[in-house]
């Protein structure tokens, strides 16, 4: 399984004229909303071992009963049945999926005509709307301490699906 699979993905991008009139103020309102929601994405489990190929952090471990993926931040899967051996492991590559990815986007216009042919457009953008954390992988090196916990949010802020930010622009087209 790639490191950057995600089983299911749903996008939703709409744009819509908000259909009101009479006086100038009420006229040429637009409304745009992106709504995006994923299935989480493989962790790949390693030990910290080096001893067989030179290279920390890239050997699996053994696992010595059923993988339990728990959903806490405190504790994404139960980390008791992995086991840091002196050979390769017996689990697989990416027996973990990692938290699911959910984002609204808000986007809301307003159009003026100014004189001789040009346009001033108003912007409001919302990014991350309801505020939702989207968490990133949990650890996933056997033996230490944030083994299995969820330490940071998926994507470093001012990225898309970071924490809320409000955003104000004004465009001027002629």
């Amino acid at each position: 399984m790639s490191d950057f699979d995600a089983r299911h993905r749903f996008v939703l991008s709409a744009t819509y004229g908000l259909p009101l009139g009479g006086h100038a103020i009420a006229r040429d309102w637009q409304v745009a909303l992106i709504v995006q929601a994923q299935s989480g994405n493989p962790v790949n489990i390693v030990t910290s071992n080096s001893t067989l190929n030179g290279l920390p952090n890239t050997v699996r471990p053994d696992v010595t009963g059923p993988v339990h993926v728990l959903g806490s931040v405190d504790e994404w899967f139960d980390p008791s049945v992995f086991v840091a051996a002196n050979t390769f492991g017996n689990l697989g590559r990416n027996v973990v999926i990692g938290p699911a990815f959910h984002n609204t986007d808000l986007a809301i216009t307003k159009t003026v005509a100014l004189p001789k042919h040009g346009r001033l457009q108003f912007r409001g953008d919302v990014f991350d709307l309801f505020n939702h954390a989207n968490f990133g992988p949990p650890g996933n090196v056997v033996g230490t301490p944030t083994f299995g916990r969820i330490t940071r949010t998926r994507l470093p802020t001012g990225e898309a699906g970071s924490s809320r930010q409000i955003q104000l622009a004004v465009k001027i087209a002629y």
